[in-house]
Order: structure tokens, then C-alpha cells, then sequence
């Protein structure tokens, strides 16, 4: 069963890393908050209109909701719940149509230079589209997310969502299959990248900007 996998792993990785050694966790401190039951998620998910995908209600309900994780640790399901993003309403991209920034930008320099207004408004419509149907995951800093879809084709996999460096809107590529990466995959990969780094002085993974197709203008 890999809940319980991925359990043990980070169980372990707790235990070794007491120095705080792996990059953010002196900020989660590995502190795993308490789980959610049943009903406190079936809750979130009526008010929210969606059905939150099984690999992440078990870790919500087995583990632990947020604390301890990637980067700075994994964010709580409530932090998702705001008037910023609409959950029911479908992730617009797919793994083979990912959103590029630079696209963006390019039609934006085509607009009229003197009307900025319009250009503001337009980056705005794109960010507003860009944040519908998933939840926020963990920061990775700088204005890095993970992300998980809740709604749309790429449900159940785990994006990455970067405005802030001009990067875009991306899915993390499994190495395992070749397509968008799963969550309890996005998990164990971070665990395992960080066992290897505390038991055996391996680079630990900093970001997972490598994991992501076709990044960048072409």
C-alpha cells in the first residue's frame, strides 16, 4: 500500500534529519499536523463543488493535513479555501498544452504600448483562469508552487506554478511514466531525494524546475 510506504519513508527521514539539513525544513521543522476525519473533508469538498483526488484524501486522513513536506512543508487544505480561486470550475491546461508565460508575452507586446490598463487587465484574465481547479501544494520560495488538480483533464497530477519568475504554468513529468506525475509519486520522490542526501550526501532536490517539459521559449 503506498500510503504506508510513503509513511515509513518520511517516519525515517524525520528520525535522520534531526539537523534540519534538507532545504525548508527548519521551517516545517518535520511537524506533521493532525489528520483530517471523513467529514471534515467531505465538508471542504461541498462547499468547494469537487471531489478532492483519493491519493491526497489519504494522505489527509492518514497521515496528516500539511506540515512536514517539500520545500517549506506541505500547505493545510484550508489555506486553499478563498475567493481567489474557484475549485469547480475546470484546470484549464493538459500536458501537452501547458501555459508559457513568454506566449503571453508576446501578446501583450502585440496590444497598444500606451494602453497598459488593457495589458494589465489581460495578464490578470490569465492568472484568473490559470488558478481555477487546483489547490496549492507547497512553496518552494521565490513565488514557486506545487500544485495539485482538483477539476479538469490533468486531475490528480501535480503541476508547477510559477508567475512570479515569468515561467507559467507546468506539469511535472513522472519518470516513471512519462506523463504528469501523481501525488504519492511527487512525495516519495522528495523523500527518497532526501534519504539519499542525508544518508549518503547526495545533492538533495532544490526544485523541481528539472522535472518539467519544455519550459521556456522554443
Amino acid at each position: 500500500m503506498e500510503i504506508k510506504i510513503i509513511k515509513e519513508k518520511l517516519e525515517k527521514l524525520i528520525k535522520l534529519d534531526k539537523d534540519f539539513s534538507i532545504f525548508g525544513s527548519s521551517s516545517h521543522e518535520y511537524i506533521i499536523n493532525p489528520k483530517l476525519t471523513e467529514e471534515e473533508i467531505q465538508n471542504f469538498e461541498e462547499k468547494n463543488q469537487i471531489t478532492l483526488p483519493d491519493e491526497y484524501r489519504e494522505y489527509l486522513k492518514n497521515i496528516g493535513n500539511g506540515g512536514a513536506g517539500p520545500f517549506y512543508g506541505l500547505l493545510e487544505l484550508e489555506d486553499n479555501d478563498n475567493n481567489l480561486m474557484d475549485l469547480s470550475m475546470e484546470f484549464p491546461y493538459t500536458y501537452d498544452k501547458p501555459l508559457k508565460l513568454f506566449e503571453v508575452y508576446e501578446t501583450m507586446d502585440e496590444m497598444d504600448d500606451e494602453n497598459e490598463e488593457e495589458q494589465e487587465q489581460f495578464l490578470n484574465e490569465i492568472y484568473e483562469k490559470s488558478v481555477r481547479g487546483i489547490i496549492f501544494l507547497t512553496h518552494e520560495g521565490c513565488g514557486m508552487y506545487s500544485v495539485l488538480v482538483v477539476k479538469g483533464e490533468e486531475y490528480g497530477n501535480v503541476w508547477y506554478f510559477d508567475f512570479a519568475n515569468d515561467a507559467g504554468v507546468y506539469p511535472l513529468t513522472s519518470e516513471k511514466t512519462g506523463k504528469s506525475m501523481r501525488f504519492f509519486e511527487w512525495m516519495e520522490l522528495w523523500i527518497d531525494k532526501s534519504l539519499a542526501c542525508v544518508e549518503k550526501g547526495e545533492e538533495e532536490l532544490k526544485g523541481y524546475a528539472f522535472y518539467i517539459k519544455d519550459i521556456g521559449e522554443e
